[in-house]
């Protein structure tokens, strides 16, 4: 509306012009009588023209876009180098997405009328539409020479510049406002931003250097600075910076974390841990924040560390002085369990699912160290009930439910949720070796034999190489007096693997027994009971049955 009014007011000026009176006016202070230039006059024809464009722009404003560009020809038949006509038939078909009719117009608006900067203006932005990047270029570049202090045409022609793929002539367009106004952080982080992509790391860092000196009060730059030198692991300039920081801004506890972690990278550790002690001290950082500093500076294997170190150490600070063992417990219960330290870990657990219950990875490790620690397990089935609750469609819970009540004897309860973990699927192959070897007993102890044995053909798929689940294969088929060769060839490889394994060495020794190869199968149970620490009465059976045999041949 405020072009249509700009519209209307220059064809009143015109018509104002023309109705002057072309008489003489007498100079009062010379008495002399001067003759008067003859008054501007619009001819009919002008005058019906520009009162077409007021018609055509309230067309156009009211969105009856056909009617104006109808107008807009007709003014065109009578005036074919009436350019504003060309510019507003472009921007009707810009407007409609007919780009490539539109730039044919605006190009002739330009052409009629190239000292207009909004046609220029239209022009560059339909080039930049239609893909055409270089010749974008040439229209900024023509309007900062028209309208040198539009700063933003610099930046205009520098974005044009990138599309167009030349990037240096990008930042020289830069330098060029950076020369009017100075150094400022758009301009310097931009042309930062171009010099990475072009891969000039050097003169990357110069602008962001120019910028911390520019402006030494800023500690954001020298952050800035120091941090992209960490990420190209140049640690001695990245301290530069952070000690600059350091000394102006003692308390700062951040400046401390990042200097901590700069020793860290470099392998200093008794500087790791002082400046984190720094840190530390300040009140401003929350026991929470403390702990996700330390999990991110320090490696699980440094926190795992047996004996403890400067990681372990640090933690056990942030842990006397915190009155919430929330913020810590799920860390130290990491710890801990990996420390094999599973009763511990699980109290630590626990008393965080109190207060939050709601993730998952703390629910599991949970149930690994109840699993793991006999004195913890009258709260197994309950926390993996629990669990089966809240997660309905993670497996392990219903694992360890399952597995719990074979160990119980309540095979068809076990059956069950192990069924159910099948028919959740087994992600990346997690548990399912574990399950199908758990269904295969609960089959097995229901004398239901050959869907235990195809149980444990799929335990074998999912884990070839498991032993474990080979043995109580090979032993279950040699208790039935089924495929003993395949039960031989299985239980020889666990010996193969364990050759000091007295439950493997005797399964070997009763298959053996059982295909009636019993001079072997003796010398087999003898290493099973000389290397059974647990004086196995299954073991000294076995032995027993096997000597018995060989003395009635």
């Amino acid at each position: 509306m405020k072009r249509l009014l700009t519209y209307i007011l220059l064809v009143m000026v015109v018509l104002t012009a023309g109705c002057k009176s072309g008489k003489g006016v007498a100079d009062k202070s010379s008495g002399q009588k001067h003759e008067r230039k003859p008054a501007v006059t619009v001819s009919p024809v002008t005058l019906e023209t520009d009162g077409m464009l007021i018609e055509a722009k309230m067309a156009q404003e009211t969105g009856n876009n056909e009617k104006a560009m109808e107008l807009y020809r007709s003014i065109l038949v009578r005036n074919p180098r009436y350019a504003v006509a060309y510019y507003e038939m472009g921007s009707i078909l810009e407007g409609m997405g007919k780009n490539d009719s539109s730039l044919a117009l605006i190009k002739k608006a330009v052409e009629l009328d190239g000292g207009n900067e909004w046609y220029r203006i239209a022009l560059a932005t339909m080039y930049r539409a239609t893909g055409q990047h270089r010749m974008a270029v040439k229209e900024w570049e023509t309007l900062v020479k028209q309208k040198p202090d539009k700063l933003e045409y610099y930046y205009e022609l520098s974005n044009s510049n990138i599309a167009a793929g030349d990037y240096e002539r990008a930042v020289e367009a830069l330098d060029r406002v950076e020369k009017r106004v100075g150094v400022t952080e758009e301009i310097s982080l931009q042309k930062s931003k171009i010099w990475t992509a072009l891969g000039k790391q050097d003169k990357a860092m110069a602008e962001i250097e120019k910028l911390a000196n520019a402006m030494p009060q800023e500690k954001k730059y020298n952050e800035l600075i120091a941090e992209t030198y960490m990420k190209q692991k140049n640690y001695a300039k990245a301290k530069i910076y952070y000690d600059r920081i350091a000394a102006a801004y003692p308390d700062d506890e951040y400046i401390h974390i990042s200097l901590a972690n700069l020793y860290h990278q470099t392998g200093n550790s008794e500087e790791t841990y002082k400046e984190l002690k720094k840190g530390f001290a300040q009140e401003s950082l929350d026991c929470t924040s403390k702990v996700q500093i330390l999990s991110s500076i320090y490696t699980l294997q440094e926190l795992y560390a047996n004996p403890p170190g400067h990681a372990f150490e640090l933690l056990e600070e942030i842990m006397e002085v915190c009155e919430d063992s929330t913020t810590y417990a799920p860390l130290y219960g990491e710890i801990l369990m990996n420390q094999n330290r599973y009763g511990e870990a699980a109290k630590q657990l626990r008393s965080y699912l109190k207060s939050d219950s709601s993730k998952y990875e703390v629910w599991e490790a949970l149930l690994v160290c109840e699993v793991m620690d006999s004195a913890s397990r009258p709260y197994l089935m309950s926390h993996a009930r629990r669990a089966q609750e809240l997660f309905p469609f993670q497996i392990l819970p219903y694992f360890v439910e399952g597995q719990q009540m074979v160990i119980d004897k309540k095979y068809d309860e076990g059956q069950e949720k192990l069924l159910k973990c099948v028919k959740l699927g087994f992600r990346n192959g997690y548990l399912e070796s574990d399950t199908y070897s758990m269904l295969a007993e609960t089959y097995y102890r229901q004398d239901r034999k050959e869907e235990a044995w195809q149980c444990f053909e799929k335990s074998l798929k999912a884990s070839p190489k498991d032993i474990h689940v080979m043995n109580n294969y090979a032993y279950y088929l040699s208790e039935s007096g089924a495929q003993l060769e395949k039960a031989e060839a299985m239980s020889r490889a666990t010996i193969e693997a364990e050759p000091e394994n007295a439950t493997f060495l005797d399964t070997y020794a009763w298959v053996l027994y059982k295909m009636g190869r019993y001079e072997e199968a003796v010398k087999y149970a003898e290493k099973a009971v000389k290397y059974d620490k647990d004086n196995s009465k299954t073991l000294t059976e076995h032995l027993y049955e096997i000597r018995k045999k060989l003395e009635r041949r």
